[in-house]
């Protein structure tokens, strides 16, 4: 295995001086390009449609995505999910839905908070790689080589999202992204993906499918506060918080029934 402290231990000819010279100007420029390519600063307005052959009513007919360099995050204040880095943040505030299951008596919960919850996540190196190990059982992404494309002035690649279901059909999609802007990995749209996505069409149900379409790209308005997770809510583990949504779940089932 390379490492720097193997080739300073080596007695270094010249021409093995110039390899190592060759290898860490690489090494620096590609750090450097990366650097760069995180500098971005913005929002990414997307257009949503309904291309399937059933039709998705849609309240909202647009989409935000935020970035701050390596931060990126999506939603308001009762649900949001903000990545940093490779952590995933999903911060949701449902006081209100439990003082409403409180006032009707029909909140069974170990859960004791203020209702505003923070669950975080961070992506082993481990769990990414194995997003891109084929699994007909499961799903996986294929990078697609030698297809690039410009898109509002950045250079886009093509991957294609596998996803089978019980029958091994599979019914995954295609997604054009950059990676130039954001956090190395998107876990708000299209979940593991290296790079910030632009064009996709998901499909979402029997005859269903949503176009994500990156329409405007603006510098600047966003600034690195805005990517802070807020004050003053509770911190759960992956174990509470399913155990806390399942509670929500049950809660809003009987609530139905009234």
């Amino acid at each position: 295995m390379f490492t720097f402290a193997n080739v300073f231990k080596n007695q270094q000819t010249e021409k093995t001086m110039k390899k190592t010279l060759t290898l860490l100007a690489a090494i620096a420029i590609t750090a450097a390009t990366a650097f760069a390519q995180n500098k971005f600063a913005g929002i990414v307005n997307y257009e949503l449609e309904s291309v399937g052959e059933v039709d998705v009513p849609l309240q909202n007919k647009s989409f935000q995505l935020f970035v701050y360099q390596n931060k990126a995050y999506s939603g308001n204040e009762q649900a949001k999910t903000l990545v940093i880095g490779r952590k995933v943040n999903s911060i949701l505030d449902i006081s209100q839905y439990i003082s409403i299951f409180k006032a009707n008596d029909i909140w069974e919960s170990e859960y004791e908070g203020s209702g505003k919850i923070i669950a975080s996540h961070e992506m082993t190196q481990e769990e990414l790689d194995s997003i891109t190990i084929p699994d007909t059982k499961g799903m996986y992404i294929e990078y697609i080589s030698g297809e690039t494309r410009d898109i509002l002035g950045y250079k886009a690649y093509k991957a294609k999202y596998h996803i089978f279901n019980e029958e091994g059909v599979d019914k995954g999609f295609d997604v054009w992204y950059t990676t130039e802007i954001g956090p190395e990995y998107d876990f708000v749209l299209c979940q593991g993906l290296k790079g910030f996505p632009l064009e996709f069409v998901q499909k979402v149900g029997e005859g269903k499918a949503l176009s994500y379409k990156a329409v405007e790209i603006t510098k600047g308005k966003v600034k690195d506060t805005d990517f802070m997770l807020p004050d003053g809510y509770d911190i759960l583990d992956e174990k509470a918080f399913l155990s806390l949504m399942k509670d929500v779940q049950d809660a809003s089932a009987l609530m139905q029934e009234m």
